[in-house]
Order: structure tokens, then C-alpha cells, then sequence
């Protein structure tokens, strides 16, 4: 049976809760015990009814635990923190590094609102308030140029370059963007100023924009919020998973925007890509437009995948990079149907094939210090390159051909809605994009196919009552 005492603190009377129990598993007797305080003003005969409920709940759910079938049944007292910690080396043993440091950013914010929380004290409204601070979040950027009184400064300072570098440690190439009128950090302007020994706003102009963080970036929070709960639930340490959508509002999704390369724009990054010094970037950029491979699968890329005679590629690994764990890594692709094989053109067969000429003599001449990968696209001694690399490629290009600055995956975005433009049928869309299901695709590319249905009604329109008929 459970027992309390009563004691007094500085902010009133606490009660402390005790609880026997026998733990079959170790043919012992555990004590549990836990603290409470009424959050409302009471009598003692009321706090001490309220408390007695509490004692019988506190009972209930001890002996609930040590009746549980799990091996490791965690402290009744663990903190949000601490139960959030548990699950992020559950992640690390059985996801992804990427999912795992993901998941790292996700828990240090959410423990700056409910870390500190008990587990069995957390209610919806305790997270409901949570997820609207959340939304409510903003972040500041700094926009910093030079005024022309910078130069002046500079010249009179007398300070060389190599001064600048070695005995204050600031990069010179920063202050040769300043010069050159580009922008750099509030961190750089702030030591260059002192430096300089001249207030900030005298020698820079600083624009300050406030962002509201980006959706998806929220969105893995109240993800990661909602998995903790959700194992804390399992682990019977909550009633139920309060973090889910039938007790919070996770608010309105937003809509999904796709930026992609329209026809007109796709023709003129090819033809750049053609006429493209580097063949490095060029077959791969060239990879990126004709297949709609993502960024890590095209760096996971080995010669073993590329079949020239039935002009087909396979899609078996992708290349991931980690900054603050393992570096450069491989790790299976995204979902099993992102496993797969398809045909790719005469012209991008004819392409690495010069490609693979190239890369022969590559090994050839760097001889013994060749790290033989068997990557497609790896750094000059063979190892694989760091995925983002292929991206730095694409900005290249897109400044050489005059276009905005979209990311890799816009290219994925322009195959597949130029394949849903040209009538592809939506089944062979889906499995060259490696989506499980075509539903992904369908929902994803709504927009699109709605577009290529109502040319298909025209067309079809056409056959039967032919444009000049209906004109005439």
C-alpha cells in the first residue's frame, strides 16, 4: 500500500510518496517513491484527500510497470531529458547517422522548453504550448557590406594582409568579398571593426531580416516530441501519447513548393552542361537532368552499376557525409524501391564512357596513391567525394548559364514533371524515381499531372473532332 508524509518547504507543504512493490524478476522488493505539491491553494484536509488520490494512482502504475513483460523498465521519475536521451540511442543503434544527428538538433530544442519536465507531469496543454511557441519562433540574419568609409579606414589603419591572417586570424578572403562589395558574417564585420578600432556602424552597413524558421525544420521537432512519447508510452510511463494529433494541433501543413527548371531552362543548363570544361561535373550534372537520381545516389554511384551494353543503371547505395561523427559514409538508399535499375540514353551511355576514359587515366597516374573506391565521382586520389561537392558543380553551371540558383534536387524535380509533361505513364515515373509507391509521386506531382490531363482531354478531343473543324 502506498504511503505519504507530509513536509514543509519554503513554498508550502510537499508530500512524499512511497510505494512497495515486488519485482519478480529479481525475487526482490522495490521502493519507488515521488514528490508531490498541489499547483492550487487548498486546505491541509484537502491536500491531504488530493494527495491520497495521487498515492493510489502512483501505486496503480508501479505495479503496472513491475507487471510488464519489457526486460528494462526505466526510473518512474525520468525526466523528458532523460527519457529523450533513451530514445535518441535507440535511434542511433537502428537508423540512419543522418536521422540520428537530425534527431540530436530536434531534442536540444524541445529540452529548452520540457527537458526539465517529469515524464508522468507532462499534459497536452503542456505541449500544445510547446508546439505554438514553437510556430511562433523567429531568427535573425545579418545582410553586412561595406560603407565607403571602410577603405579610408583600412588604408589608414596600415594593417597588411598577412597581418589580417596570422596575428588577428581573420580569413582574407572575407575581407577581399568586403572590398569587392559582397557581404560577410556579423562575426567577421564585429572583429574587423575592433580591429580597426572604429564603431561597427561606421565602417558597415547592416541590413537585419527576422525569418520565422523554415516548416519542415519545426515539423521534425514536433516529430521527435511525439516518438519520445510515444516510447514513453510503451514503456508505461505515460497513459498515453499526449504529443499526438489526438490531443495537440500540429497546425496546418504547409503547402509543399517545388522548384524546378521549366523546358526552356532545362535546354539551356544542357547545353552549358555539353560545352562544360570539367568532365567530372559535366557527367555528373548530366546524370542528375536525364535520370532524376538524388545527390546521394548519384555519389554512391560505382562503375559496377553502369551496364554499356543494355544502356541500364542501377541504383544500389547512397553516399552521405556527416560532419560531426563518421565523415564521408555509405548507407543503403532511401526506402527499397529507391533499389532499382533503369535504362539511361545513347547519349548519356556514349558520355561515361569518355567519362571512364578519363577516369582510367586518373588511376593510372596517380599509381600506388589511388584509393580504388570504384566511385563514379571521387576526389583526385579516388576516395568519394563528399555529396554536397556535386551541388557546388551545379551552382557553376547555373551562374554560367544565367539561371536562378536552384538546389540538386530541382533537377530531380525537373525529370520527373518533364517525363509527366511528355505522357510517361505514371507507373514508370514512379519506379524511375525510386518512390515505393505511386501515390508518393501522384501527390507530390498533383499539379503536374492535372496539366498533362487536360492535354490528354484535348488531345483526345482532337481525334475525333480535329482542330480545323472546330476552328472552321
Amino acid at each position: 500500500m502506498a504511503t505519504f508524509r507530509k513536509r514543509e518547504t519554503k513554498n508550502g507543504f510537499t508530500y512524499d510518496i512511497q510505494v512497495k512493490v515486488k519485482d519478480r524478476s529479481q525475487n526482490k522488493t522495490v521502493t519507488k517513491t515521488m514528490s508531490w505539491r498541489s499547483e492550487y491553494p487548498m486546505t491541509e484536509k484537502q491536500a491531504e484527500r488530493e494527495c491520497a488520490r495521487v498515492a493510489e494512482k502512483f501505486e496503480e502504475d508501479i505495479k503496472r510497470m513491475f507487471t510488464s513483460s519489457l526486460p528494462d523498465i526505466p526510473d518512474y521519475n525520468v525526466t523528458v531529458a532523460e527519457m529523450a536521451e533513451k530514445w535518441l540511442e535507440r535511434v542511433q543503434h537502428d537508423f540512419s547517422v543522418g536521422y540520428y544527428e537530425i534527431g540530436v538538433g530536434a531534442v536540444a530544442w524541445m529540452n529548452r522548453y520540457i527537458g526539465g519536465y517529469k515524464i508522468r507531469e507532462v499534459t497536452p496543454y503542456i505541449i500544445q504550448d510547446f508546439f505554438d511557441k514553437l510556430d511562433s519562433e523567429r531568427y535573425t540574419t545579418y545582410t553586412v557590406t561595406a560603407k565607403p568609409a571602410f577603405k579610408e579606414v583600412l588604408e589608414r589603419s596600415g594593417i597588411s594582409y598577412n597581418k589580417f591572417r596570422t596575428q588577428y586570424k581573420l580569413n582574407t578572403c572575407s575581407l577581399v568579398h568586403l572590398i569587392g562589395g559582397k557581404s560577410v558574417s556579423m562575426e567577421y564585420a564585429s572583429c574587423m571593426a575592433k580591429v580597426l578600432r572604429v564603431d561597427i556602424n561606421k565602417i558597415f552597413k547592416i541590413e537585419k531580416t527576422v525569418r520565422p524558421y523554415a516548416a519542415a525544420t519545426i515539423a521534425r521537432v514536433k516529430r521527435a516530441t511525439r516518438c519520445i512519447f510515444a516510447m514513453a508510452k510503451r514503456q508505461r510511463l505515460v497513459e498515453d501519447n499526449f504529443a499526438s494529433a489526438d490531443y495537440v494541433s500540429y497546425g496546418r501543413k504547409p503547402k509543399r513548393n517545388i522548384k524546378y527548371l521549366d523546358d526552356q531552362q532545362a535546354k539551356e543548363l544542357f547545353g552549358v552542361i555539353m560545352e562544360y570544361d570539367d568532365i567530372r561535373a559535366k557527367t555528373a550534372i548530366m546524370l542528375a537532368l536525364m535520370t532524376g537520381l538524388r545527390r546521394g545516389e548519384l555519389a554512391g554511384l560505382e562503375w559496377k552499376d553502369i551496364d554499356f551494353v543494355l544502356h541500364t543503371l542501377s541504383v544500389n547505395r547512397t553516399g552521405c557525409y556527416s560532419k560531426t561523427t563518421r565523415g564521408i559514409y555509405t548507407k543503403e538508399p532511401k526506402t527499397e524501391g529507391s533499389i532499382r535499375k533503369i535504362t539511361i540514353s545513347e547519349l548519356l551511355t556514349e558520355q561515361l564512357k569518355e567519362y571512364k576514359v578519363w577516369y582510367d587515366a586518373q588511376r593510372e597516374n596517380w599509381g600506388d596513391q589511388w584509393e580504388n573506391s570504384d566511385r563514379l565521382f571521387v576526389q583526385e586520389t579516388g576516395k568519394p567525394i563528399n555529396p554536397s561537392t556535386i551541388h557546388f558543380w551545379l551552382k557553376k553551371m547555373l551562374k554560367k548559364a544565367d539561371l536562378s540558383d536552384v538546389t540538386l534536387h530541382s533537377l530531380r524535380h525537373t525529370n520527373i514533371t518533364l517525363q509527366i509533361a511528355a505522357g510517361v505513364p505514371l507507373t514508370t515515373v514512379a519506379g524511375r524515381a525510386g518512390h515505393s509507391r505511386v501515390s508518393t509521386t501522384s501527390d507530390i506531382y498533383s499539379h503536374f499531372i492535372r496539366t498533362s490531363d487536360e492535354a490528354a482531354a484535348t488531345a483526345i478531343e482532337d481525334i475525333f473532332i480535329p482542330r480545323a473543324v472546330q476552328e472552321g
